[in-house]
């Protein structure tokens, strides 16, 4: 029986060189793949980045307006307040009633404008205030934070309690009479269901006639006003900071003109 012999191949070592530019080569692929992975993230992160400001951009032009509109409205109010409390104090110059013209106006001022910072909120709770790269913005963003959930926050519990108490007063010595009947003429009438300027205005006899009471009732005018003149310092600090944020923000990536 015939043996067949294989022949030995020789396996030369490579040389020194060739393991050098192997090596190289896997390096150079990681290195590569790293940085289109990190490039790939901030593009990614620089996008996210400017949706935030966006939504934040168009939140504070709202909150600006707000602030805006109900620093008119108390504007408006503060000599109203002072008719409120004459009328009270002399009461029986009035034939014991609340006037509609000074008393409905007071009723529907409401504690004011409460903002809610929903992407500033979005931004914390996620971990994302690290995609913002401007330090100037996010101390910005901070400081604004802080003073809205801080005072601002504070006055506005204040007109809050302010106008519940003048309410609770009004509760226990007026009669409701004239209210319900506009109250049912406005929820027929569409511009008075939509405006509060459109609405039916209202007279409140008065039928607790005693000083004590109607005393209370004249000092939660006074009381309501005071608590307003707080609130109006806080809405003037809050406009001006949401307004320095939006310019830091439109200079950053000119989404519209800062009114």
């Amino acid at each position: 029986m015939e043996v067949h012999h294989h022949p030995q191949l020789e396996h030369k070592p490579k040389p020194w060189v060739e393991y050098i530019l192997e090596y190289l080569m896997i390096v150079l692929a990681v290195i590569t793949g790293f940085f289109a992975e990190s490039l790939r993230e901030q593009i990614s992160d620089k996008s996210k980045e400017k949706e935030y400001l966006a939504s934040m951009f168009n939140e504070l032009k709202y909150d600006t307006s707000q602030y805006h509109a109900q620093l008119n409205k108390i504007t408006q109010l503060n000599p109203v307040f002072d008719s409120c409390f004459i009328n009270v104090k002399e009461a029986p110059r009035y034939h014991y009633t609340l006037l509609a013209r000074w008393n409905t106006p007071v009723n529907e001022l409401g504690p004011g404008y409460k903002p809610t910072l929903p992407t500033i909120g979005q931004l914390k709770s996620s971990g994302n205030l690290r995609l913002l790269h401007d330090k100037d913005i996010v101390r910005k963003i901070l400081e604004y934070e802080s003073f809205i959930y801080g005072d601002y926050m504070g006055h506005y519990q204040d007109c809050k309690e302010a106008s519940k108490q003048v309410y609770a007063i009004e509760d226990e010595v007026c009669d409701y009479g004239d209210f319900l009947a506009k109250l049912d003429s406005n929820m027929r009438n569409v511009a008075g269901m939509v405006s509060v300027e459109s609405s039916a205005l209202y007279d409140m006899p008065i039928l607790i006639k005693d000083p004590q009471k109607l005393n209370l009732l004249a000092n939660s005018f006074v009381n309501f006003k005071a608590n307003n003149f707080g609130y109006t310092t806080a809405l003037n600090r809050a406009m001006r900071t949401a307004t320095e944020l939006l310019e830091l923000i439109d200079k950053k990536y000119e989404f519209g003109s800062v009114d």
